[in-house]
């Protein structure tokens, strides 16, 4: 007589967890791809809008990601920011956040990558517009990244290495209000450094691929647990 067997109710519920975990971080890929389309879309429409300047710009009550722009005021060569490790070309160093004092406040503008030096300590030297000038680029507003701890402090010597664009920590280190916009300067105007801009870093295909991959480790983990139930079945019935 075959010995009579309990589900096996431990092995059951790791099996639904991970099944559950796996579906949900698919679901999550493709939500994050169809954000990136949805990105991608507004991009190319605003890429065929005009330029507006910047006190417009601020009045917008929309998304005001992604909008070309242009502004006038007067650069501040002393006091300036290096975004840390930063990469292009597969060579790492900075990306050069430079303040701008427009008559509609202190606007935050990337001036594009900078090789980083042989030695961390060492920082490259930056050659700066001086005095009043007129810049164009796109507008973007900087994400909130709780992953990255942020080593800048108040005090430091400039310029100051930052490891986030987080606008109200550079407000603090600078001493003065920076506007919720960060200006992307574009690949053609005269000033600035390497401007390989990316807006969206990885494609919707991407996503789309991962989140086949989490459903599909859901499904062989449906299929490896019904093939050792029945085993398992079949063990206790020799």
């Amino acid at each position: 007589m075959a010995s009579k067997q309990h589900p096996p109710y431990f092995a059951t519920f790791i099996t639904l967890v991970a099944v559950f975990t796996m579906c949900w971080l698919g679901y999550w890929q493709m939500q994050r791809a169809e954000e990136k389309n949805q990105r991608l879309d507004q991009i190319n429409e605003r890429q065929r809008d005009a330029a507006i300047d910047l006190e417009l710009l601020k009045a917008l009550e929309q998304d005001k990601r992604d909008i070309s722009f242009v502004a006038t005021g007067i650069i501040n060569s002393a006091q300036y920011f290096l975004l840390d490790n930063r990469l292009e070309a597969g060579q790492v160093g900075y990306h050069v956040l430079v303040p701008l004092d427009t008559d509609q406040g202190i606007l935050l503008v990337n001036f594009g990558w900078v090789k980083a030096g042989l030695r961390r300590e060492v920082l490259p030297i930056i050659q700066l517009p001086q005095g009043f000038v007129e810049l164009s680029g796109k507008s973007q507003i900087p994400s909130f990244n709780p992953m990255v701890s942020e080593t800048a402090k108040e005090g430091d010597a400039w310029p100051i290495v930052v490891q986030a664009i987080d606008l109200a920590k550079l407000s603090s280190l600078l001493g003065q209000s920076l506007l919720p916009i960060v200006m992307q300067l574009d690949q053609n105007d005269p000033h600035g450094f390497v401007r390989n801009w990316q807006a969206v870093v990885m494609a919707p295909e991407k996503h789309y691929a991962y989140a086949v991959q989490w459903f599909g480790l859901a499904i062989a983990c449906i299929l490896i647990y019904l093939f050792a139930l029945r085993k398992r079945k079949a063990q206790t019935y020799d």
